[in-house]
């Protein structure tokens, strides 16, 4: 399961360009009344369905769970990796046995690990919401400065708002707030399934993924094929083609600082990585 999982995250961050592109070639090949006709037909299809208020418009609030899990399996899989009572036999013969120790790297304290990769979390749990409270302003103003506004008449700038107001954002320029919210709380859960499961394989730590850790994985991944199966049906029915490819790019503004910016930060390196 670890290995599939290393090379499906991975491969991850071109799911959402390739909805993009598929969501624009049948939108130009089927006609605009018979996706309407669908999109008011059908209660999947909806944007009040039950997967879509749970999984999209209460996705911060589940988000932060799958994200800490994960933060916790990696500060106890590196804790446990620095442990010099976990030797492992890697090959044995009849005059003896050979062992790897998982602390074969600088030697590092046990609350080392541990405070420095929870400080680590944290910096990237307040980096994701301080990105997505920008990349919303943005979007929003975008939509405002462009003719758009919200039905409830409540001159609200926030699409956020007009939806619990029950309005409805419409007149502007609407860059998909649905797939640069899903994208990059989605990128940045493969992202870590993708740093655990290659570190596992290369401290060969497989045999302390039990069922507890696998139960974890699973669940998780079933989480972003949901977001997947949500972003399908946004970039078949919803936005303007250029609407919705602004809001895919837009979507990875979090994984690329998070995970490709901020390690090459000297200043911060000392604190944040092990």
């Amino acid at each position: 399961m670890i290995r599939q999982l290393s090379y499906w995250s991975k491969k991850a961050y071109l799911v959402y360009p390739i909805q993009v592109l598929v969501g624009a070639i049948i939108s130009i090949l089927v006609s605009a009344e018979t996706l309407n006709y669908q999109k008011k037909t059908y209660t999947l299809l909806k944007s009040s369905n039950v997967l879509n208020i749970i999984f999209a418009y209460k996705a911060n609030k589940i988000w932060p769970i799958f994200f800490f899990s994960l933060a916790l399996l990696q500060i106890y899989f590196h804790y446990l990796a620095r442990l010099d009572v976990l030797p492992m036999p890697i090959s044995s013969s009849g005059t003896g046995s050979t062992y790897l120790s998982y602390s074969n790297r600088r030697p590092l304290l046990k609350n080392r690990v541990i405070t420095t990769m929870a400080a680590q979390y944290a910096c990237k749990f307040l980096l994701k919401n301080l990105l997505l409270f920008l990349s919303f302003q943005f979007i929003d103003h975008v939509f405002i400065w462009t003719g758009g506004q919200c039905s409830s008449g409540s001159g609200t700038t926030s699409a956020e708002k007009c939806r619990l107001e029950k309005g409805k954002w419409y007149g502007g320029f609407d860059i998909s707030g649905h797939f640069c919210f899903l994208v990059n709380i989605s990128m940045i859960l493969w992202m870590e399934l993708h740093l655990f499961s290659r570190f596992v394989q290369a401290e060969d730590m497989l045999w302390v993924v039990n069922k507890w850790v696998r139960a974890c994985l699973v669940i998780t991944s079933v989480v972003l094929l949901i977001w997947i199966c949500i972003l399908w049906i946004t970039a078949i029915y919803y936005h303007t083609i250029l609407e919705k490819m602004l809001g895919c790019l837009m979507g990875y503004i979090c994984p690329v600082f998070i995970y490709h910016i901020l390690p090459r930060i000297e200043l911060l390196h000392d604190y944040l990585y092990i």
